[in-house]
């Protein structure tokens, strides 16, 4: 078993993620059905490819398209940016900009630019994951960093890991008084046995009395935690990242 805390390394190469989110306001979010695509950019082509998004963004507010997305960037590990969309439903990822009517004057540039975002790239990969309801806490706010928490857990203990969620570690996170915060299982992808959880927080000094289920328990409760999960996983590995405002495309604010 695995236990991987990653720090914060130089961006050598960059990955880039489009997010509507992976922690989100309520206005952004749409269902409980997540698609996150991964793109790796190549070194000397991030300044190209973040323009592109910008470019591409700016068509989307051109047509007034409701297929919001928001920006993140990693800030540990593979220097990355994370493309997430959610869905009501599972036919819902039929859809195609290329044929909505509503996009059929920005379609022709929309393939454009998604044909030089690619030629930034030096790879993609995507997961498809079912957010828990039960596991949802939202401030309606976007949270200003996001720690992303990927759990492998072992075949024959997903259930009891998902009674350990329900009974332990959820309340833990409640406990803190968590602002946001949300679990997901992956459906499609790299492993049916993962699970996403994801924490809102504000700034690194926020590290510094512990978030989620490491500040609502003790230091002894939450080793005791700790020593539980680890006899139902294989590898669970954190990462942050970081709300990139300016490549966002988001909805309009609500009038107060």
């Amino acid at each position: 078993m695995k236990w991987i805390q990653r720090g914060i390394l130089c961006p050598c190469i960059c990955t880039i993620v489009f997010a509507a989110t992976l922690v989100t306001s309520a206005s952004a979010q749409d269902g409980n059905i997540r698609s996150v695509t991964f793109y790796t950019v190549k070194p000397d082509r991030a300044s190209d490819f973040q323009a592109e998004i910008k470019a591409y963004n700016a068509l989307l507010a051109k047509s007034s398209t409701t297929h919001y997305s928001s920006t993140w960037m990693s800030l540990t590990g593979p220097h990355e940016y994370a493309h997430v969309i959610y869905y009501k439903n599972w036919a819902d990822l039929d859809y195609s900009m290329s044929t909505d009517p509503q996009m059929k004057d920005e379609a022709l540039d929309l393939a454009r630019i998604s044909m030089r975002i690619n030629d930034c790239t030096v790879s993609s990969h995507r997961v498809i994951e079912e957010v828990m309801p039960d596991y949802n806490i939202s401030s309606g706010n976007m949270p200003k960093m996001i720690r992303v928490l990927q759990t492998q857990v072992r075949p024959e203990k997903y259930h009891e890991y998902l009674e350990l969620m329900k009974h332990e570690i959820f309340p833990a996170v409640q406990k803190a008084a968590t602002k946001d915060y949300n679990v997901a299982a992956e459906r499609f992808g790299e492993s049916s046995m993962q699970i996403t959880s994801v924490t809102g927080f504000d700034n690194w000094a926020d590290l510094d009395a512990g978030i989620g289920a490491q500040k609502g328990l003790s230091k002894e409760d939450y080793q005791a935690l700790v020593d539980k999960v680890r006899n139902l996983i294989m590898q669970s590995e954190f990462d942050v990242y970081r709300f990139e405002p300016d490549l966002s495309y988001l909805p309009p604010p609500t009038a107060k």
